[in-house]
């Protein structure tokens, strides 16, 4: 699959917006994103939403969004045909950058739209002195970028999510309702707004208000070995987060 057809194959979520994204502490940086005029970095852990957030940057500017660990079986040839496009948002840096290959086709990628002023944004999970590359050259160009950071929501941040969540709603989350979704439901905000959605098409449908016993029957009761497979499959998304 060459680059140029890749438009065509990967989907933006229908939820990627800033407007449906919980900043929490990380305002400023969204704030600057949003505000894009030159080559970026955004980094953060499993759970802060850098996927969301180039999604929701390709959706509101237009942009064509390329998630690396999906696409590097194809090799660095995928890349080809984004050179003019107006703006670039390249996920999971991390999947691709130990691959020399991977590496010198991103570091010419990277010359080309510098050289032509072409903003473009990579995400990974830590900045640039932190990263496994296969070149020296490609943490260079890198490093010169706009660097932005990502913090994962707190506990009594991601309390307040659901709240606000709920609220929007219409729904009534009780406070014991509220504790099981916090401690079952994954780290990330992404997975806590997809469940707490869930709950609110099985209450609409059943006509059902969310008593503990009707959520766990519609969510399951995830045993301690299911919660570390579900906190396993967050950090491998990279993670799709923003709620």
């Amino acid at each position: 699959m060459r680059g140029r057809q890749l438009p065509l194959a990967v989907q933006l979520r229908d939820t990627a917006s800033f407007s449906s994204y919980w900043a929490g502490g990380n305002a400023e940086t969204v704030a600057a994103l949003r505000a894009l005029r030159h080559p970026t970095l955004l980094y953060g852990p499993a759970g802060s939403g850098r996927t969301h957030l180039l999604q929701a940057l390709c959706r509101e500017q237009g942009g064509a969004y390329l998630p690396l660990t999906e696409i590097r079986a194809y090799g660095p040839e995928a890349l080809d045909g984004f050179d003019a496009s107006p703006l670039l948002c390249l996920d999971d840096l991390d999947a691709v950058g130990g691959d020399r290959d991977w590496a010198l086709a991103l570091l010419r990628l990277i010359d080309r739209r510098r050289a032509a002023a072409l903003p473009f944004v990579f995400s990974a999970l830590a900045p640039p002195e932190h990263l496994a590359l296969a070149l020296p050259d490609l943490r260079t160009r890198l490093a010169a970028c706009v660097v932005l950071g990502l913090l994962p929501l707190s506990d009594a941040e991601r309390a307040e999510l659901l709240r606000d969540r709920a609220q929007a709603r219409g729904l009534a989350l009780p406070a014991e309702v509220a504790r099981w979704l916090l401690q079952t439901q994954g780290r990330s905000s992404g997975a806590l707004v997809e469940a707490l959605e869930r709950l609110d098409r099985a209450s609409l449908s059943e006509k059902r208000r969310l008593t503990l016993p009707f959520v766990q029957a519609v969510l399951g009761r995830p045993s301690a070995e299911r919660r570390a497979g579900d906190d396993t499959a967050d950090a491998q998304r990279g993670d799709d987060s923003g709620a």
